[in-house]
This record gives structure tokens, C-alpha cells and sequence, in this order.
């Protein structure tokens, strides 16, 4: 997951981007999300991307032609546009470099044009309609985060069916939630355990508890961490209350599997859990590898 470097400003000299999330439980619920944000973005008259996976724009353009009669002029001047994210891109297993090159790129259109404003929707019923990996999920989610809304001054949505998608994963990745009256976004109860990108895409950042109930979330975590280019990866666990053992053998697993590539995974502020248990069973732990 390295970032390449692309010759805009970074953080520094722009405002980082919000970005949320929303599960909806049927077609109403779907409809009325994207309608409400889409609309809202057009009277504040700002540019409004719709990234689909699905590779049919005009069905989404329907959609919103059914809740508004001004889209098709909103298209005409350019101020909505709806697009593939999957247009141009090699047919096969879900990538998420190339989904998020391509969600980037509609982005940096947007802004060149001198739009005063950005808000972007990814619509992400592909995902329940050809489920990738929990870990190319996560990580889809977690590259959007750094590659983009850390970079790039917009505020955006992640549509999911509930019905269908990793509730509890997603939950992992997006710690602000789409407001029922309007874009700004709400916080929610914190998941159990949360993921989030370290700075420069060099590794991931843990927050809350990993026991048996965020499993999945830590192994999905742990198997996109490994994706991560370079030869040290990091994992923030300053945040971390609690590792259980099971949590534990998979950060040793982990590290073996980058020592067997030349890598290494360097673990940040380990909790006290972490150490008592690598007390238990030193041999086991002892390929773990603290920061300094």
C-alpha cells in the first residue's frame, strides 16, 4: 500500500478530507442517502462525484432523476458526475490500488477545474454483489483513507448494504458516520477495535481491544498490514487495551511471514498484555519487535 508520489500537496497544504459512511438497509434507505447528499452538494454548488463500481452510471443517473428533475442539468454543466471506478481497469480479481487510483483521479479532475467545494459518493454495491476478501476490503478502505481524504480537501460517503456487507469491519475503518439530516457527519459508538492508516502508508494504527469478538477485524488488520510496501512495516498498538493470546500468535505469525519476505514489523507502545503474555511464552514471542 505505498503511496507514489504525485506531485500535488500533501496534508500540509490542504485541509484533509471527511470522510464517512452509511449502511442501508434496503433500496429506500439507499435512495434517500444518495439523494439527500447529492442534492445538498448541488445547492451549495459544489462538484459531486459518484464513483460506482458497478460500471453503469446511467442507472445511477435515474435514480437521482426520480428525486430531483435538475440533474440532467447539473450534468449538462458539469457540476455532477457519475463514473466507473472500475472503467479502464483489468477484469479479474478486486483491486484496490486501481479502484482508489481511479477514485483519486476523478477527484483531482474535479478539483482542477477551480470547483469551490468536492463531495464524493462511493457506492460500494459491487462489494455485496461480487464480495472481495475481508482484507482487500479493509484495505480498499483504509488506502481511500490515505491516498485520498488525507490528501485532497472533499467531503465524502461510502454507501454499504448492511444486509450484506462486513458490518463490524467497516465499522473498523470509518470512525464518523453519515448524519441523517445532512453531510457533516456524526460520531458513533466506537467499534470494538478500530484500523486506521499511520501517516506515509507505513503502516496501520490499532484502537480498542483485540480478543475473540474483533477476530476478524485483526486478521482482516494484520493481512493488510502485510500488503504494505517496504522493508520495516509499523503497528500502532499505543491504543490498544488488551490483547488476548489468539491475538498475540497472529502478530507472530505475522512477523515471521515479513522475516521470510526480508521485512520487518516493528510494533509501537505495546500494551501490557502483549508483554505479560510474551513473558508466558518467551520463545514463541521472541521474534516480536518493539520500537526503540
Amino acid at each position: 500500500m505505498p503511496t507514489p508520489d504525485r506531485g500535488h500537496p500533501g496534508p500540509s497544504a490542504a485541509p484533509r478530507g471527511k470522510h464517512l459512511c452509511h449502511a442501508y438497509g434496503d433500496e429506500r434507505e439507499h435512495a434517500e442517502a444518495v439523494s439527500g447528499f447529492v442534492h445538498e452538494g448541488l445547492a451549495r454548488g459544489q462538484r459531486v462525484l459518484y464513483v460506482t463500481g458497478t460500471g453503469d452510471p446511467p442507472e445511477v443517473l435515474d435514480l437521482l432523476r426520480v428525486r430531483d428533475g435538475d440533474v440532467a442539468a447539473a450534468v449538462d454543466r458539469g457540476q455532477l458526475v457519475v463514473a466507473s471506478a472500475a472503467a479502464g481497469t483489468a477484469p479479474g480479481p478486486f483491486d484496490p490500488g486501481a479502484v482508489v487510483a481511479g477514485v483519486r483521479a476523478a477527484c483531482e479532475r474535479g478539483l482542477a477545474d477551480g470547483c469551490p467545494g468536492l463531495r464524493l459518493v462511493g457506492d460500494l454495491g459491487w462489494a455485496e454483489r461480487q464480495p472481495p476478501d475481508a482484507e482487500r476490503l479493509l484495505e480498499y478502505e483504509l488506502r481511500l483513507e490515505a491516498e485520498v481524504y488525507a490528501e485532497l480537501p472533499l467531503t465524502g460517503v461510502c454507501l454499504y448494504d448492511r444486509r450484506a456487507a462486513p458490518v463490524d469491519l467497516l465499522a473498523a475503518a470509518h470512525p464518523r458516520r453519515l448524519s441523517e439530516g445532512g453531510p457533516a457527519g456524526r460520531a458513533v459508538g466506537e467499534p470494538p477495535l478500530a484500523v486506521a492508516p499511520l501517516s506515509g502508508n507505513t503502516g496501520l494504527r490499532l484502537l480498542g481491544d483485540a480478543d475473540l469478538d474483533t477476530r476478524p477485524v485483526l486478521t482482516a488488520a494484520l493481512e493488510a498490514l502485510a500488503r504494505i510496501g517496504g522493508t520495516v512495516v509499523r503497528l500502532d498498538l499505543s491504543a490498544v487495551g488488551h490483547l488476548d493470546v489468539a491475538a498475540v500468535g497472529a502478530l507472530v505469525r505475522t512477523t515471521r511471514a515479513l522475516r521470510e519476505q526480508g521485512r520487518r514489523l516493528v510494533l509501537v507502545e505495546p500494551p501490557e498484555t502483549l508483554r505479560r503474555t510474551a513473558g508466558f511464552f518467551p520463545e514463541e514471542c521472541s521474534v516480536l519487535e518493539p520500537a526503540p
